[in-house]
């Protein structure tokens, strides 16, 4: 039988009991969001107990055959409805990325070149009071010392430090555990379901493929500020291409992106950045959005979808959408790669 079980926990994701009295909500897996997502959740006052400043809840889905935890929330202040049937409150979800999120360094934080970058991850998500992490291990070490400044969010000093290492930003899988992985290319990932045309099928034909090309720029314009003791550095990158859609000759105007705040230190380095940039954005991002059945993925998941006109794409899974319904489908937008 389909049905959800929501469970309340408490701060340290120890289940209390099954939470009663869930009457509707849903919730949002979003893969280019730091925070990774969102929800609401409705209940009726039954007596439950709830500390909504500690607590957390963790939705599960059963499909009749398999159940997996689609996530675990910490609630926000609820508002209350009182009626002559009783209490109900509407709450918001928010992931437990806002624990790392909302917790600062209350001093300048520094790590020094030579400093094993991993091992300094998992320290400052332990610093918040989260211990449940699924950590790859690592030996690298940063080349050169970080610096930021007091009142910085320990997440973005965390995703500075993994982006040094090559490493996927930190985010929590729908167990609640923290996953600190290396990054993997689309290319290398395994496929983590296919879908297909068919009797089997369990997307819903109709679907949209969305591909901004218009804004695609031509050129790239990137800078950085001078002081009292360097000049400011200007570099620019053109297509001007013919052979190309999206150069001045095609197009016969200028579609200029650019870029402020550049960290480079002599003109060469500078004009491979705005070259590099220019490589990137000509690559416009091609989007599909599909509905189908509840099935067990993660963000930044590698599907297959061969729809009825037979052409098989690989996209990578940016957005979930799913209501705390029996009959739930999912609403997802997927990056095609």
């Amino acid at each position: 039988m389909r049905k959800w079980v929501h469970h309340l926990l408490d701060s340290e994701d120890r289940v209390l009991k099954v939470l009663d009295g869930v009457t509707g909500g849903d919730c949002k897996i979003v893969a280019q969001s730091p925070l990774g997502g969102s929800g609401n959740m409705e209940l009726k006052e039954v007596g439950q107990g709830i500390d909504w400043m500690s607590h957390r809840v963790r939705s599960t889905f059963h499909d009749g055959v398999r159940s997996w935890p689609v996530g675990v929330f910490l609630f926000t202040s609820p508002t209350a409805h009182n009626t002559d049937f009783g209490v109900t409150f509407d709450v918001g979800l928010l992931t437990k990325m806002n624990v790392i999120a909302e917790d600062t360094v209350e001093d300048r934080y520094s790590v020094p070149a030579g400093m094993p970058i991993i091992g300094r991850v998992v320290t400052l998500i332990q610093s918040t009071g989260e211990t449940r992490i699924a950590v790859t291990d690592s030996a690298v070490t940063l080349t050169s010392g970080l610096t930021w400044e007091p009142g910085t969010s320990k997440l973005t000093i965390i995703n500075d430090l993994l982006q040094a290492a090559g490493y996927w930003s930190l985010w929590c899988d729908g167990g609640g555990l923290f996953r600190v992985e290396p990054y993997v290319d689309p290319a290398s990932r395994p496929v983590a379901h296919t879908f297909e045309h068919g009797e089997a099928s369990i997307y819903y034909p109709d679907w949209t493929h969305d591909q901004d090309l218009a804004s695609v720029p031509n050129r790239v314009v990137a800078w950085r500020e001078g002081d009292d003791e360097e000049p400011p550095l200007i570099g620019i990158s053109t297509n001007e291409d013919p052979e190309s859609a999206y150069s001045y000759q095609a197009r016969g105007r200028w579609i200029t992106h650019v870029e402020e705040g550049v960290e480079a230190e002599t003109q060469q380095v500078i004009d491979q950045f705005a070259a590099r940039k220019l490589r990137d954005l000509m690559s416009p991002v091609s989007r599909l959005e599909v509905g189908h059945g509840m099935i067990p993925l993660d963000p930044n998941n590698l599907v297959e979808f061969i729809p009825a006109d037979g052409r098989r794409r690989l996209a990578t899974v940016q957005r979930m959408s799913i209501n705390f319904a029996w009959d739930t489908d999912v609403d997802a937008e997927w990056r095609e790669v």
